[in-house]
């Protein structure tokens, strides 16, 4: 038995395949079956036959379930083929059968969570790596950097790209992963430092050379850094090369350009979904609807939750007598304003469940019509016809402005005479909210630094803030500014806040949909490159209460701060404090 499977390993060391298959085909060992499935199992993984490589991996776990071989060997082709879902589960079942624990093992399925991103996971894992005494410390920290970006802990990934430095000061991905985080965050000093250094390590690095335009877009040398990804296409074709070219023309207003670059990039790369995806919302801010849903339907948030799988996807079928699952995606305001559309959805069907994000729940009639707001776990035993994410609804109701998400809201009277009594009437009462999350779409170019607002601050004038991320760059002069923060209310009783007001000034975020659907006159910051939302689009779903005031261009925000400073003192006849 050993002379069989020594004969057959060396074959395979040597890359003897055909050989060391042979033999396997041979054996007529039942004790040693399990052994041989999984050798065949890497023959085929070797020869990129992953199915059939799958099969025998398979076969040897059902004869022998504590045999460890082949769940590393399933894990490593999870891997290959990108199922980072299946490369969790065998990860597991390695540490499981595993007698000591392994800190390789442990950096694997941190590996496979940290690709599926799911970074918070992937984080703890990476932490017991860390007290593992894992050797590889650079790649570690490296990766647990990456992992809290992921997670938008801008602070912990600093920390531990400049802890992996440590290691190596010359790593040129290190250096470069820190320039892109400082270009991110606006940090000018840091990134001058980290630029030079990564230019210096390698300037020919396809990593620099990316983040090279990036910096020279920051820098307002807009020419230098379109040149410089053309430059990059022209060697390479590089992906990620057309998808920072197409975002730059589409900054700075030149959609046409923008569209010939993503049209060249699918030509080149006609089965990246994120790449269809944008040209989808190029032909949504065009107006051309049909070809728009149509690749609206390759984004990244519809990602199918594996406890409802199984059931279809509703396209447009006939729902008489029918049950459709209706889950959330992409961020709070889409929720918000996406919601409506149940509305257009109810008399099509027999019932709908609908899970919002859990903070949002509390904020929706339990019940409307045979419209049902449910939480994942009073669902995840129910069988239903169909289901949609609730983004998908758009192809099929956009047109049909019946309703408003108001009509579904559970707004709370009592709540609302609190604060009736807690705001000053003395004063003018206005919300603001000058920024979004910061890993949030079309950031940081859709928020404005909260010194900008340094006027408008001096007017006579109660200001109310909800949100709940303050960047770095507002800090301080948030800290010491005449703002009230309401940032740790919940969203029942911002509504109810909000009602109370006299006005509300936002930027694109969520607040400013949910100020429209509260009825309250809001003032809409707009960006140069607005989302798609904001063209065509808006005029088949426009918000009643909302004032529009765009960028003229993306550089700044001046025009817009002045005219709503000169239109508040309008309004409200309001001075400046003495």
């Amino acid at each position: 038995m050993a002379d069989i499977l020594k004969k057959i390993i060396d074959h395979l060391n040597n890359g003897n395949l055909s050989e060391a298959f042979n033999l396997c085909e041979n054996n007529n060992n039942n004790k040693i079956e399990h052994l041989i499935l999984n050798i065949k199992g890497v023959i085929f993984f070797k020869q990129q036959k992953f199915e059939q490589a799958k099969i025998d991996f398979l076969k040897s776990i059902e004869l022998d379930k504590s045999f460890i071989d082949p769940y590393k060997n399933l894990f490593k082709l999870n891997f290959k083929v990108k199922d980072y879902k299946s490369a969790i589960d065998n990860g597991k079942k390695v540490i499981e059968l595993e007698i000591q624990k392994n800190p390789i093992s442990y950096f694997n399925l941190a590996l496979a969570y940290d690709f599926n991103k799911d970074y918070k996971k992937a984080i703890d894992l990476y932490k017991i790596v860390e007290s593992l005494n894992f050797k590889e410390k650079k790649i570690l920290f490296n990766n647990l950097a990456k992992c809290f970006l992921g997670d938008q802990n801008i602070d912990e990934a600093k920390n531990y790209y400049l802890k992996a430095l440590e290691y190596d000061y010359n790593d040129k991905l290190i250096v470069n992963n820190l320039l892109i985080l400082f270009l991110r965050i606006g940090d000018k000093e840091n990134i001058e430092y980290f630029f030079n250094r990564a230019q210096e390590i390698d300037k020919n690095y396809i990593e620099f050379k990316l983040n090279k335009s990036e910096y020279l877009f920051f820098q307002n040398k807009i020419e230098d850094a379109i040149n410089c990804l053309k430059d990059i296409i022209k060697e390479s074709k590089n992906y990620v090369a057309y998808t920072k070219l197409s975002k730059i023309y589409s900054m700075i207003g030149d959609l046409k350009r923008s569209i010939e670059i993503i049209d060249q990039a699918i030509i080149e790369y006609p089965n990246q979904k994120d790449l269809k995806f944008t040209r989808g919302i190029q032909h949504l801010i065009k107006g051309e609807f049909e070809k728009g849903w149509e690749y609206y339907e390759f984004r990244d948030s519809i990602i199918k939750d594996d406890s409802f799988k199984n059931f279809k996807t509703w396209q447009g079928e006939n729902l008489k007598d029918s049950n459709i699952l209706v889950t959330s995606e992409q961020g709070l305001g889409d929720v918000i304003q996406f919601s409506k559309f149940l509305i257009n959805l109810s008399p099509l069907c027999k019932n709908i469940d609908f899970i919002p994000f859990d903070k949002l729940l509390p904020i929706f009639k339990k019940k409307f019509k045979n419209i049902n707001f449910c939480k994942k776990s009073e669902v995840i035993n129910k069988n239903y016809d169909y289901q949609i994410p609730l983004g998908s609804l758009n192809k099929f109701f956009y047109k049909e402005n019946k309703f408003q998400s108001s009509e579904l809201l559970d707004f709370k009277s009592d709540l609302k005479e609190k604060y009736k009594s807690i705001i000053d009437h003395k004063k003018r009462n206005i919300g603001l909210i000058w920024s979004g999350n910061f890993f949030g779409p079309k950031e940081p170019f859709r928020s404005i630094e909260l010194k900008n607002f340094d006027k408008l601050l001096k007017l006579d004038v109660n200001y109310y803030s909800f949100q709940n991320e303050i960047w770095n760059r507002d800090k301080e002069f948030f800290e010491n500014s005449n703002i009230i923060d309401y940032s740790k209310k919940n969203f029942s009783e911002i509504i109810s806040i909000i009602q109370n007001l006299d006005l509300v000034i936002s930027t694109d975020t969520f607040f400013l949909h949910l100020s429209c659907i509260c009825d309250k006159e809001t003032w809409g910051l707009i960006p140069f490159n607005a989302d798609w939302r904001w063209y065509d689009y808006y005029k088949f779903n426009p918000h009643k209460t909302l004032k529009i005031y765009k960028q003229d261009n993306y550089k700044n925000w001046n025009t817009v701060i002045q005219s709503i400073q000169n239109d508040i003192k309008i309004k409200f006849d309001i001075k400046y404090k003495i």
